[in-house]
Protein backbone atom coordinates (compact mmCIF):
# COMPACT_ATOMS: atom_id res chain seq x y z
CA UNK A 1 0.00 0.00 0.00
CA UNK A 2 2.51 2.48 0.87
CA UNK A 3 4.51 1.60 -2.37
CA UNK A 4 1.52 2.15 -4.23
CA UNK A 5 0.92 5.38 -2.60
CA UNK A 6 4.84 6.85 -2.98
CA UNK A 7 4.69 6.11 -6.84
CA UNK A 8 1.69 8.08 -7.50
CA UNK A 9 3.38 10.59 -5.53
CA UNK A 10 6.65 10.32 -8.07
CA UNK A 11 4.09 10.50 -11.10
CA UNK A 12 2.42 13.45 -9.65
CA UNK A 13 5.73 15.43 -9.46
CA UNK A 14 7.07 14.27 -12.46
CA UNK A 15 3.53 15.77 -13.78
CA UNK A 16 3.97 18.92 -12.78
CA UNK A 17 7.83 19.50 -13.80
CA UNK A 18 6.63 18.85 -17.04
CA UNK A 19 3.88 20.74 -17.10
CA UNK A 20 6.78 23.59 -15.65
CA UNK A 21 8.98 22.94 -18.64
CA UNK A 22 6.39 23.28 -21.11
CA UNK A 23 5.31 26.57 -19.91
CA UNK A 24 9.13 27.88 -19.58
CA UNK A 25 9.49 26.76 -23.28
CA UNK A 26 6.28 28.47 -24.70
CA UNK A 27 7.47 31.68 -23.04
CA UNK A 28 10.72 31.66 -24.67
CA UNK A 29 9.26 31.00 -28.32
CA UNK A 30 7.44 33.81 -27.95
CA UNK A 31 9.69 35.86 -26.50
CA UNK A 32 11.94 35.13 -29.35
CA UNK A 33 9.05 36.37 -32.29
CA UNK A 34 10.14 39.75 -31.45
CA UNK A 35 12.55 41.57 -33.95
CA UNK A 36 14.31 44.86 -32.87
CA UNK A 37 14.32 47.96 -34.87
CA UNK A 38 17.23 48.50 -37.41
CA UNK A 39 17.03 52.25 -36.08
CA UNK A 40 17.69 51.08 -32.73
CA UNK A 41 20.61 52.49 -31.07
CA UNK A 42 23.69 50.49 -30.72
CA UNK A 43 22.94 48.37 -33.14
CA UNK A 44 25.63 47.54 -35.37
CA UNK A 45 24.09 47.85 -39.11
CA UNK A 46 25.06 48.40 -42.61
CA UNK A 47 23.84 51.80 -42.92
CA UNK A 48 25.98 52.97 -39.63
CA UNK A 49 28.99 51.67 -40.76
CA UNK A 50 29.45 53.17 -44.24
CA UNK A 51 32.32 55.55 -44.62
CA UNK A 52 31.48 59.51 -44.63
CA UNK A 53 32.47 61.11 -47.85
CA UNK A 54 34.46 64.43 -47.66
CA UNK A 55 32.78 67.14 -48.73
CA UNK A 56 34.31 69.06 -51.92
CA UNK A 57 34.19 73.19 -51.98
CA UNK A 58 34.35 75.16 -55.25
CA UNK A 59 35.79 78.40 -55.15
CA UNK A 60 33.34 79.68 -58.05
CA UNK A 61 34.18 83.05 -57.95
CA UNK A 62 38.01 82.14 -59.13
CA UNK A 63 36.28 80.05 -61.62
CA UNK A 64 34.62 82.20 -63.12
CA UNK A 65 37.78 84.69 -63.19
CA UNK A 66 39.37 82.34 -64.88
CA UNK A 67 37.23 81.62 -67.38
CA UNK A 68 36.86 85.20 -68.59
CA UNK A 69 40.86 85.42 -69.11
CA UNK A 70 40.86 82.85 -70.69
CA UNK A 71 37.94 83.51 -72.97
CA UNK A 72 40.02 87.15 -73.96
CA UNK A 73 43.32 85.19 -74.31
CA UNK A 74 41.44 82.87 -76.53
CA UNK A 75 40.23 86.10 -79.03
CA UNK A 76 44.13 86.93 -79.03
CA UNK A 77 45.03 83.34 -80.69
CA UNK A 78 42.60 83.42 -83.03
CA UNK A 79 43.60 87.45 -84.23
CA UNK A 80 47.46 85.79 -83.87
CA UNK A 81 46.98 82.99 -86.13
CA UNK A 82 45.14 85.39 -89.07
CA UNK A 83 47.95 87.63 -88.74
CA UNK A 84 50.48 85.35 -88.67
CA UNK A 85 48.95 83.91 -92.27
CA UNK A 86 48.09 87.14 -93.54
CA UNK A 87 51.97 88.72 -92.67
CA UNK A 88 53.84 86.07 -95.06
CA UNK A 89 56.05 88.23 -97.37
CA UNK A 90 55.18 91.37 -95.72
CA UNK A 91 56.81 91.01 -92.26
CA UNK A 92 60.47 89.71 -91.45
CA UNK A 93 61.03 85.95 -90.65
CA UNK A 94 62.49 86.66 -86.98
CA UNK A 95 58.91 89.12 -86.41
CA UNK A 96 56.80 86.39 -87.74
CA UNK A 97 58.49 83.94 -85.98
CA UNK A 98 58.67 85.33 -82.42
CA UNK A 99 54.82 85.88 -82.90
CA UNK A 100 54.10 82.31 -83.33
CA UNK A 101 56.42 81.19 -80.52
CA UNK A 102 54.03 83.44 -78.45
CA UNK A 103 50.89 82.41 -79.93
CA UNK A 104 51.85 78.90 -79.05
CA UNK A 105 52.77 79.71 -75.59
CA UNK A 106 49.00 81.46 -75.30
CA UNK A 107 46.91 78.55 -76.87
CA UNK A 108 48.62 76.14 -74.10
CA UNK A 109 47.68 78.37 -71.24
CA UNK A 110 44.62 78.13 -72.93
CA UNK A 111 44.07 74.76 -71.94
CA UNK A 112 46.10 74.17 -68.87
CA UNK A 113 46.20 77.33 -66.76
CA UNK A 114 44.04 77.75 -63.82
CA UNK A 115 45.25 81.16 -62.17
CA UNK A 116 44.58 84.29 -63.78
CA UNK A 117 48.06 85.73 -63.32
CA UNK A 118 49.51 82.97 -65.50
CA UNK A 119 46.99 83.56 -68.43
CA UNK A 120 47.13 87.15 -67.65
CA UNK A 121 50.96 87.49 -68.13
CA UNK A 122 51.23 84.97 -71.70
CA UNK A 123 48.58 87.51 -72.86
CA UNK A 124 51.01 90.36 -71.81
CA UNK A 125 53.90 88.77 -73.67
CA UNK A 126 51.45 88.26 -76.95
CA UNK A 127 50.50 91.64 -77.33
CA UNK A 128 53.85 93.26 -78.33
CA UNK A 129 54.89 90.00 -80.85
CA UNK A 130 51.08 91.15 -82.41
CA UNK A 131 51.65 94.58 -82.15
CA UNK A 132 55.23 94.25 -84.02
CA UNK A 133 53.93 92.32 -86.79
CA UNK A 134 50.70 94.50 -87.57
CA UNK A 135 53.69 97.88 -87.44
CA UNK A 136 55.66 96.17 -90.21
CA UNK A 137 52.53 94.86 -92.53
CA UNK A 138 51.55 98.09 -92.36
CA UNK A 139 54.61 100.29 -93.30
CA UNK A 140 55.20 97.26 -96.31
CA UNK A 141 51.45 98.15 -97.44
CA UNK A 142 52.22 101.66 -96.86
CA UNK A 143 55.78 101.38 -98.82
CA UNK A 144 53.63 99.20 -101.61
CA UNK A 145 51.03 101.92 -102.12
CA UNK A 146 54.00 104.48 -102.49
CA UNK A 147 55.74 102.13 -104.88
CA UNK A 148 53.18 101.14 -106.99
CA UNK A 149 51.75 105.22 -107.06
CA UNK A 150 55.50 106.01 -108.30
CA UNK A 151 55.91 103.48 -111.26
CA UNK A 152 52.28 104.55 -112.47
CA UNK A 153 54.25 108.18 -112.57
CA UNK A 154 57.01 106.98 -114.18
CA UNK A 155 55.03 105.10 -117.03
CA UNK A 156 53.04 107.94 -117.64
CA UNK A 157 56.16 110.23 -117.64
CA UNK A 158 57.94 107.22 -120.60
CA UNK A 159 54.65 107.77 -122.48
CA UNK A 160 54.65 111.35 -122.41
CA UNK A 161 58.39 111.68 -123.34
CA UNK A 162 57.47 108.64 -125.81
CA UNK A 163 55.34 110.60 -127.61
CA UNK A 164 56.75 114.12 -127.39
CA UNK A 165 60.52 111.83 -129.21
CA UNK A 166 57.81 110.62 -131.75
CA UNK A 167 56.24 114.10 -132.18
CA UNK A 168 60.06 115.81 -132.49
CA UNK A 169 60.92 112.76 -135.17
CA UNK A 170 57.84 113.41 -137.59
CA UNK A 171 59.03 117.55 -137.68
CA UNK A 172 61.57 118.08 -140.43
CA UNK A 173 65.14 118.37 -139.52
CA UNK A 174 67.00 121.66 -139.12
CA UNK A 175 69.87 122.00 -141.62
CA UNK A 176 73.25 122.42 -140.59
CA UNK A 177 75.07 120.11 -137.55
CA UNK A 178 74.00 122.41 -134.58
CA UNK A 179 70.66 120.45 -135.86
CA UNK A 180 71.83 117.30 -136.20
CA UNK A 181 73.83 117.15 -132.95
CA UNK A 182 70.80 118.59 -130.75
CA UNK A 183 68.80 115.91 -132.38
CA UNK A 184 70.82 113.27 -131.44
CA UNK A 185 71.55 114.76 -127.55
CA UNK A 186 67.70 114.75 -127.48
CA UNK A 187 67.68 111.19 -128.24
CA UNK A 188 70.24 109.99 -125.86
CA UNK A 189 68.36 112.04 -122.85
CA UNK A 190 65.27 109.94 -123.75
CA UNK A 191 67.10 106.90 -124.49
CA UNK A 192 68.85 107.51 -120.97
CA UNK A 193 65.54 108.26 -119.11
CA UNK A 194 63.61 105.11 -120.40
CA UNK A 195 66.24 103.10 -119.15
CA UNK A 196 65.96 104.56 -115.78
CA UNK A 197 62.32 104.72 -116.20
CA UNK A 198 62.55 100.67 -117.00
CA UNK A 199 64.29 100.11 -113.27
CA UNK A 200 61.83 102.02 -111.55
CA UNK A 201 63.74 105.46 -111.29
CA UNK A 202 63.80 109.10 -112.55
CA UNK A 203 66.83 110.91 -113.70
CA UNK A 204 67.48 114.64 -112.67
CA UNK A 205 69.99 115.91 -114.68
CA UNK A 206 72.73 118.63 -113.98
CA UNK A 207 75.81 119.75 -114.55
CA UNK A 208 77.14 117.95 -111.36
CA UNK A 209 75.88 115.06 -109.41
CA UNK A 210 75.67 115.10 -105.90
CA UNK A 211 79.36 117.54 -106.34
CA UNK A 212 80.64 115.61 -108.49
CA UNK A 213 81.47 116.47 -112.14
CA UNK A 214 84.32 116.38 -114.77
CA UNK A 215 84.54 115.18 -118.68
CA UNK A 216 83.52 111.78 -117.92
CA UNK A 217 79.91 111.07 -117.16
CA UNK A 218 79.00 110.80 -113.33
CA UNK A 219 76.09 109.54 -111.22
CA UNK A 220 74.83 109.29 -107.57
CA UNK A 221 71.89 107.92 -105.46
CA UNK A 222 70.91 109.76 -102.56
CA UNK A 223 67.73 107.93 -101.59
CA UNK A 224 64.07 107.78 -103.10
CA UNK A 225 63.39 107.07 -106.75
CA UNK A 226 65.75 109.52 -108.33
CA UNK A 227 69.25 109.35 -109.33
CA UNK A 228 71.53 112.06 -110.30
CA UNK A 229 73.51 111.82 -113.78
CA UNK A 230 75.70 114.70 -115.02
CA UNK A 231 74.12 116.08 -118.79
CA UNK A 232 77.31 114.49 -120.91
CA UNK A 233 75.96 111.81 -120.58
CA UNK A 234 73.90 112.26 -124.00
CA UNK A 235 76.52 114.40 -125.54
CA UNK A 236 76.25 111.62 -128.05
CA UNK A 237 74.33 109.43 -129.20
CA UNK A 238 77.33 106.72 -128.88
CA UNK A 239 78.18 108.11 -125.51
CA UNK A 240 75.02 107.80 -124.50
CA UNK A 241 74.26 103.52 -125.27
CA UNK A 242 77.78 103.11 -123.19
CA UNK A 243 79.40 105.08 -120.54
CA UNK A 244 75.70 106.83 -119.79
CA UNK A 245 73.78 103.52 -120.07
CA UNK A 246 76.38 102.57 -117.24
CA UNK A 247 76.03 104.62 -115.08
CA UNK A 248 71.99 104.80 -114.83
CA UNK A 249 71.98 100.85 -114.25
CA UNK A 250 75.16 101.52 -111.69
CA UNK A 251 72.33 103.99 -109.72
CA UNK A 252 69.16 101.84 -110.39
CA UNK A 253 71.49 99.36 -108.65
CA UNK A 254 71.63 101.61 -105.78
CA UNK A 255 67.88 101.90 -105.67
CA UNK A 256 67.19 98.33 -105.89
CA UNK A 257 69.37 97.26 -103.33
CA UNK A 258 67.85 99.95 -100.80
CA UNK A 259 64.10 99.03 -101.80
CA UNK A 260 65.26 95.66 -101.24
CA UNK A 261 67.77 95.64 -98.33
CA UNK A 262 66.94 98.96 -96.48
CA UNK A 263 70.33 100.17 -97.15
CA UNK A 264 72.71 100.65 -99.98
CA UNK A 265 75.55 99.35 -98.10
CA UNK A 266 75.60 95.85 -98.84
CA UNK A 267 78.72 94.67 -98.81
CA UNK A 268 80.43 97.39 -95.77
CA UNK A 269 83.29 99.42 -97.95
CA UNK A 270 83.03 97.64 -100.94
CA UNK A 271 79.01 98.30 -101.77
CA UNK A 272 80.35 100.20 -104.84
CA UNK A 273 82.31 97.26 -105.98
CA UNK A 274 78.63 95.47 -105.43
CA UNK A 275 76.65 97.79 -107.25
CA UNK A 276 79.06 97.62 -110.09
CA UNK A 277 78.62 94.20 -110.55
CA UNK A 278 74.89 94.05 -109.65
CA UNK A 279 74.44 96.39 -112.63
CA UNK A 280 76.27 94.11 -114.93
CA UNK A 281 73.87 91.72 -113.91
CA UNK A 282 71.30 94.39 -114.74
CA UNK A 283 72.30 94.34 -117.77
CA UNK A 284 75.01 97.00 -118.01
CA UNK A 285 77.96 96.52 -120.78
CA UNK A 286 80.27 96.94 -117.66
CA UNK A 287 80.88 98.79 -114.56
CA UNK A 288 81.41 102.06 -114.12
CA UNK A 289 85.01 102.39 -112.90
CA UNK A 290 84.80 100.52 -109.04
CA UNK A 291 85.64 96.81 -110.39
CA UNK A 292 84.37 93.65 -108.62
CA UNK A 293 85.57 90.40 -107.26
CA UNK A 294 84.28 87.24 -107.25
CA UNK A 295 82.77 88.16 -103.61
CA UNK A 296 81.39 91.01 -104.84
CA UNK A 297 79.24 89.21 -107.89
CA UNK A 298 78.68 86.23 -105.54
CA UNK A 299 76.48 89.71 -103.29
CA UNK A 300 74.73 90.67 -106.07
CA UNK A 301 73.91 87.51 -107.81
CA UNK A 302 72.32 87.03 -104.17
CA UNK A 303 70.43 90.48 -104.14
CA UNK A 304 69.70 89.76 -107.68
CA UNK A 305 68.21 86.33 -106.35
CA UNK A 306 65.91 88.34 -103.32
CA UNK A 307 68.63 87.69 -100.77
CA UNK A 308 70.15 90.54 -98.78
CA UNK A 309 72.97 88.69 -98.02
CA UNK A 310 74.74 85.05 -98.50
Amino acid sequence: MKSQIRKAATLSMATVSLAALAMGFSAQNVGAASVPSLRAEHVATWWYQAPTVPEVKVDLAHMYAVMDVKVDLRIQVRVADELFDSSAGKATDATRMALATERNRAHAAVLLADEVADVSAVAEQLTPAVTAVTDEVTAWEVAEAARKAEEARLAREAQEAAARAAAAKSRPASSGSSGSSSSSSGDGQQYLNGIAASYGVSISWGSSACGHSGSWVSGCYAGGSTIYVTTNAFSSWARAKGEGRNVVIHESAHFRTRQQCGTIYVGGDRFENVADARAVLMGAGSGTGYGYNSSDMALAQALQAGQCSL
